[in-house]
């Protein structure tokens, strides 16, 4: 779970700005889509979610952002009747009447733990119930609500009247029907949280393309110990960006030549192939992560600290957010065995070579800057780290195939 001083690696990535820069919408397509609003009482929400018209799934929850003293304070909002921000919804195309959770996740996964009627297969239920039913801690004007659970606060008659105030809130619900594609919702997606946390394009895919590779990418990003490292987490992060960061570095280290100059569709075809060939490509996948894991362990060793991994060099010293595009072409020269065996044997001193490279060549620096996406920014700063490394040990540097420009 991240918390409220994790490293500020997270923060933001610093090519942030690349994700959404692609090609604007054609505004006539969003004239298709209808939105509107309606006010849902919480006992509606509930009774949604119960049923799984609302999914909050188990990798979802395992996820979980909030601390219980951010849940306790949301929830006691809810019983005082306080307004709450709205929550925003899209309609499946496959299934009227079943939604996709764009904005409010945190709130209604909230509401579900402490007031939920869970059936026993509901999938939310396996994971919950290890940790048993919430229970209210820490409120300054609910506090008879301290140490009760829903069902405490249900049979006490004097928290009734606040367990009635709670059950018929209602939050506004902003509902988006006919939407005309993937696309659509991710620029709403983006749009929403503009000016706050940025959120991973990962969690939209997560929603929009269920399967066997999302949940591997779920799951090994959730355990993996050097990716932790690298971001600055002490679990897996609930707005998915550290799985975001592992589809990056599996596509570009094995679908690089399929790369348009468009980084999010490009994201996107490398996910749904490996989704639907996962029963030929799970062993390459299991191999190739096991690979790109070892090669960031190696980075961290050879650099002498997770920090200075996957950051960009510049005024004297390694900015703090991780720069995705540095972090490309080290990993890609890390899982070359001259490399290693370079390093090991004190031939060569990665960390110098980098600062080396970044101080000589504006063009390098330049390509792992601003607008990172491109083509040309792309081959440029593989091949000048190939170029920079293999002049100290003499020996070609394997890379993956690169776009064509």
């Amino acid at each position: 779970m991240t918390t409220e001083n994790e490293d500020s690696a997270l923060v933001n990535f610093d090519d942030d700005q690349a994700d959404d820069l692609d090609e604007l919408l054609n505004p006539d397509r969003f004239r298709d889509a209808v939105l509107y609003g309606t006010d849902w009482t919480v006992r509606t929400l509930l009774d949604q979610i119960e049923v799984g018209n609302i999914d909050l799934s188990p990798s979802f929850q395992r996820r979980d952002a909030w601390s219980p003293k951010n849940k306790s304070r949301f929830i006691e909002s809810v019983a005082l009747q306080l307004p709450i921000p709205q929550i925003v919804l899209a309609e499946r195309q496959d299934q009227r009447g079943s939604y996709i959770v764009l904005d409010g996740k945190q709130r209604l996964l909230t509401l579900a733990q402490f007031a939920g009627n869970l059936p026993d297969d509901h999938a939310l239920w396996e994971q919950s119930k290890k940790t048993g039913p919430f229970k209210i801690s820490g409120l300054k004007i609910l506090k008879n609500f301290n140490g009760k659970t829903y069902l405490d606060v249900s049979n006490d008659a004097d928290l009734l009247k606040y367990k009635t105030q709670f059950d018929n809130h209602t939050i506004r619900s902003a509902l988006i029907r006919n939407w005309p594609d993937e696309d659509y919702l991710y620029e709403v997606f983006i749009r929403l949280n503009t000016g706050s946390a940025r959120l991973s394009p990962q969690e939209l895919r997560q929603a929009m393309k269920p399967g066997p590779f999302t949940e591997f990418l779920n799951e090994r990003s959730g355990s993996s110990r050097v990716l932790k490292d690298i971001l600055g987490l002490s679990g897996p992060d609930f707005r998915m960006r550290d799985v975001d960061l592992l589809l990056r570095l599996i596509a570009f280290a094995s679908k690089l030549a399929w790369y348009k100059g468009n980084l999010k569709p490009f994201l996107d075809q490398v996910h749904e192939y490996f989704n639907a060939n996962w029963t030929t490509e799970q062993g390459f996948v299991y191999s190739l992560t096991d690979d790109l894991e070892a090669a960031l362990d190696f980075l961290i060793t050879a650099f002498g600290d997770a920090k200075r991994v996957g950051r960009r060099w510049a005024d004297g010293h390694f900015e703090g957010p991780v720069n995705r595009a540095v972090l490309d072409v080290q990993v890609a020269t890390a899982m070359d065995p001259s490399v290693r065996k370079a390093v090991l044997s004190k031939h060569l001193d990665i960390e110098s070579e980098f600062i080396k490279l970044s101080e000589d060549r504006s063009d390098f620096s330049q390509a792992v800057t601003g607008t990172t996406k491109s083509i040309t920014a792309i081959r440029l700063r593989y091949q000048a780290w190939q170029a920079a490394l293999e002049q100290v040990i003499g020996h070609p540097v394997h890379l993956p195939e690169l776009p064509n420009a």
